[in-house]
């Protein structure tokens, strides 16, 4: 029977993106939790080392949840690290442009009718 919580990212991954971004990027992480009447939210922010406690924050991530919720806070944590380092390194997926695909001219495309051959 196969498992499916194996595979869920600990704190020791948790510790591996978080030293990554460190590494590479040169900023420490903080995660807060604020407690609301229906919902939890998990807020990460980086800030560059050398301005760290008063500095201003260099991207950020935020996840809800409401309370019961049976994903571990490591797995949210981790989700959060990995999202941070996705937007330091230049926005991976995010910075896709959304909308119909456009030509070579910049005008979107329209659809045409397939040919016979």
């Amino acid at each position: 029977m196969p498992q499916p919580t194996r595979n869920v990212p600990d704190s020791n991954d948790v510790y591996n993106i978080l030293a990554s971004i460190g590494e590479e990027f040169g900023c420490i992480v903080e995660f807060s939790v604020r407690y609301y009447a229906d919902n939890v939210q998990l807020i990460a922010r980086a800030r560059k080392t050398n301005n760290y406690p008063n500095g201003t924050v260099e991207v950020q991530a935020l996840t809800k949840y409401k309370y019961g919720v049976k994903t571990e806070r490591t797995q949210l944590e981790y989700t959060l690290a990995f999202d941070l380092w996705i937007q330091l390194d230049g926005g991976g997926a995010t910075a896709a442009k959304r909308g119909a695909p456009y030509d070579w001219r910049g005008r979107p495309e329209r659809m045409r009718r397939r040919t016979a051959q």
